[in-house]
């Protein structure tokens, strides 16, 4: 961890900032190694502060090394006010924009009254988007996981099969291989709700000559894998077979324009254009990928107004899709470490058409 804190404590002093309050649970995890859910960080050039409740107060001790830790003995936020280590006169106290609450902000408002808080954007992002190799082992094993249940969940898509069974089957059988749980909730959808891109499952049962779109992800100590096939069942019409081959022949695009130094957007704009001239560029309406590691969507994003530069140890995904209202879609996914020779793609299960 102290190789991650001296990192971010260079972009404090950039930032000319005095501390950074850490609030994210991710990034408690990522700089501290603290798992629970109720925790505080303060960091600066010479300090190290963690705070947490009663619950945590063995749990801290085992994870969390090089802090001072502090069992607050009331709500986390207003235990700062009892934190000693602060300075006494003004500060510059940072906090992560994107993840405290106005409710929150204005608790940090009244209990350090002298601290000039100021948001920060990315400044732990940034720092995580490049994976170290211990972190690259652990989310290649997070994609052996999800390729194993695709594998073995293939079997199971049948006609009468609802939703919400198979979303239930993925979830189980991803623990059962070593898996903490979903990197998020499966999303399954068959016939006309494959058209939504994040179509949660339900009772719907599966038909024959449907597309049907599995999205999923499995967390391995701390890391995510995401992973989007789509099958079908029965044999597939002359549009079927067409819309599918249009994605699979875009996502390949896509990954193969990766490489360190490229600019996201440009990658992005390689699948993109790729599906627009073949006359359906306003039915792939998200971006093409996002960065995965501690959590499902980290930096880099890859989409049209993207200003994220690709680099080594990147671990981005790679999913283009096409999506018809009531009729339904398709989307393939997959996860791709950046490396100096070029693209390596973590997961690695079937992902041509499969006509079941």
């Amino acid at each position: 961890m102290t190789g991650r804190i001296d990192k971010l404590v260079k972009s404090l002093k950039r930032s000319r900032l005095d501390f950074l309050l850490v609030t994210a649970p991710s990034h408690l995890r990522y700089l501290c190694g603290f798992s629970g859910s109720n925790g505080l960080s303060l960091i600066s050039g010479t300090q190290r502060l963690f705070l947490t409740d009663f619950r945590y107060k063995d749990q801290v001790k085992k994870e969390v090394k090089g802090f001072q830790t502090q069992i607050a003995d009331r709500e986390l936020f207003t235990s700062l006010s009892g934190v000693k280590k602060l300075p006494k006169g003004k500060f510059r106290l940072g906090f992560e924009a994107k993840n405290l609450t106005y409710a929150n902000f204005l608790k940090l408002k009244e209990v350090l009254p002298k601290a000039e808080l100021v948001p920060t954007h990315n400044l732990v992002e940034d720092i995580v988007a490049q994976k170290e190799p211990k972190e690259i082992e652990k989310i290649k094993k997070a994609a052996e996981i999800v390729d194993e249940v695709f594998d073995e969940i293939v079997p199971q898509i049948k006609p009468g099969v609802s939703e919400m069974e198979l979303a239930a089957e993925i979830e189980y059988r991803m623990k059962k291989k070593g898996a903490s749980g979903s990197a998020f909730e499966p999303i399954v959808a068959s016939g006309y709700r494959s058209a939504l891109p994040h179509g949660r499952a339900s009772h719907k049962k599966l038909k024959k000559g449907e597309f049907v779109t599995l999205d999923f992800g499995a967390v391995y100590d701390g890391y995510v894998s995401d992973l989007t096939r789509t099958v079908l069942l029965g044999h597939a019409d002359a549009k079927q077979r067409k819309i599918y081959s249009i994605v699979y022949q875009a996502q390949r695009r896509g990954i193969a324009a990766l490489g360190a130094g490229k600019q996201a957007k440009a990658v992005d704009r390689v699948a993109r254009e790729f599906i627009k001239e073949k006359g359906f560029g306003s039915n792939f309406g998200h971006g093409l990928g996002h960065g995965i590691g501690v959590q499902v969507h980290e930096s880099p994003v890859l989409n049209p107004h993207s200003s994220d530069v690709l680099k080594e140890n990147m671990v981005v995904t790679i999913e283009p899709g096409i999506y018809i209202s009531k009729w339904g879609g398709v989307r393939i996914e997959d996860d791709v470490l950046v490396t100096s020779n070029g693209p390596e793609v973590l997961t690695s299960c079937h992902n041509e058409l499969l006509e079941l």
